[in-house]
């Protein structure tokens, strides 16, 4: 794989940017910096050395429609011929929160925010307001933004987690104040006797559980339809608000998010990556007795100059379009049917303990974990972080992306433009990757 142009983009940006990159999670292991694209076209990526790669990051989630996806770049232009319109209602707003309304379960109001991390913010404040309560129990694996109040044990290691009935509260940054953690609760995910006794040891405290409903953010696990149903049973007795962050789940399995897949409908969720199509927007909706603690029908404040900006909206308002269409899901599920079955096959012929759990359009990797099934983050915590790296960057060379994610187990996916042809190129790649891998393992 030639590198000499991103090498040198890299030794320009690093000069006036910190890492010479935007964001911390862009930073890739393998190459030692970020990587640099030129061109996004439908499932390719094509990088300023010339290499095309199949994408099976999909900008972490977010492109779903793929890349230049023509409808939605088609809203987007009608966007800019309105005069980029910021800070200003339109008529399309209500039209996309019409759409989700009549899609998500838990939605009769809407509001916008411009990323996952303020959409959980507010759900968490509104929760707050709603019950006049302060701590929020949060479980281990699960991510819900880059803020202090939830920025703890997405993948703690385990001689600082604490223990399994108890864990510790460990911060993912420095910088974090200190007294933070006393407005939070940490479990482990999937145990309804634990949530069963710190709801009832603190019910008074308690305002909100936030949860990923499939837990996306360390793979793919998804919990026990019963623990589902108790957690809301909990919830609803004790006067906890029960927010689903749905910001990488939401469109995965189908266009009633998770909360249809699993059946189980929370009071406020949030709904973010596939919903704009590639473009900056995510949706705080839930049922209007929570929704309407939300200024100015109450006193939770929620604003922004670029929330609800029309460019996202328009990009929204295309993707919704497509997902609500049949063809959909037909092809998605063909996708992931054929690429989680031929992973299965081909790790099963190795000897190597590589592991696959998907569902709908996005999946876990694991690296010689003991668990046989992934049901909470400690299954996985003992992932092989060097067998992980080594598997992506050795992807990497062969033109797929995989994000490495610093070797931590994570998500991959793909998009509404992946054909079959490029789900069975990945396949052979990964089966190459594989052999050269049990040659150093």
């Amino acid at each position: 794989m030639e590198r000499k142009e991103g090498d040198k983009l890299y030794e320009f940006a690093r000069k006036y940017m910190v890492s010479g990159g935007s964001a911390s999670a862009r930073w890739s292991i393998s190459m030692k910096r970020p990587l640099y694209f030129k061109d996004g076209t439908g499932s390719k990526l094509t990088d300023y050395d010339g290499n095309e790669i199949i994408d099976m990051c999909c900008s972490h989630g977010g492109s779903i429609m793929g890349h230049k996806h023509p409808k939605v770049v088609e809203k987007i232009k009608e966007a800019l011929d309105m005069g980029i319109l910021c800070s200003y209602e339109t008529k399309h707003q209500g039209e996309l929160a019409q759409k989700i309304c009549e899609m998500v379960p838990s939605a009769e109001l809407c509001r916008y925010s411009c990323s996952g991390s303020e959409a959980t913010m507010h759900a968490i404040r509104a929760a707050r307001a709603h019950t006049g309560k302060d701590v929020i129990i949060k479980f281990e694996g699960h991510f819900h933004g880059y803020y202090d109040y939830v920025q703890y044990s997405w993948v703690p290691s385990l001689e600082e987690a604490g223990p399994y009935e108890r864990p510790n509260a460990v911060p993912f940054s420095s910088g974090m104040p200190e007294g933070i953690k006393d407005y939070i609760i940490i479990l482990p995910f999937n145990n309804i006797e634990i949530l069963e006794k710190a709801i009832k040891g603190n019910k008074d405290r308690i305002a909100g559980i936030i949860l990923e409903p499939i837990n996306y953010n360390i793979g793919c696990v998804v919990p026990d339809k019963e623990y589902m149903e108790q957690m809301r049973k909990l919830t609803s007795d004790n006067n906890i608000v029960l927010i689903y962050d749905e910001i990488l789940s939401a469109f995965r399995t189908g266009p009633d998010c998770a909360q249809g897949y699993l059946g189980v409908t929370p009071d406020i969720c949030t709904i973010g990556k596939c919903v704009g199509g590639g473009t900056p927007i995510s949706v705080i909706a839930g049922k209007k007795e929570f929704m309407e603690n939300i200024a100015p029908l109450g006193k939770s404040t929620h604003s922004g100059t670029y929330t609800g900006h029309l460019i996202p909206v328009m990009g929204a308002n295309a993707a919704v379009d497509e997902i609500r269409k049949p063809y959909f899901y037909e092809h998605m599920y063909k996708l992931a049917d054929r690429l989680y079955s031929g992973m299965n096959e081909i790790f099963g012929k190795s000897r190597l303990n590589i592991k696959v759990q998907g569902l709908g359009a996005r999946f876990g990797l694991y690296f010689d974990v003991k668990k046989d099934v992934i049901k909470e983050y400690r299954d996985c915590a003992d992932n092989n972080i060097e067998m992980n790296l080594k598997f992506y960057e050795l992807m990497l060379n062969k033109n797929v992306y995989f994000h490495d994610y610093g070797g931590r187990t994570c998500h991959h996916g793909f998009s509404i433009q992946h054909t079959l042809g490029d789900i069975d190129e990945v396949l052979n790649r990964i089966e190459d990757t594989v052999k050269e891998m049990e040659q150093i393992y």
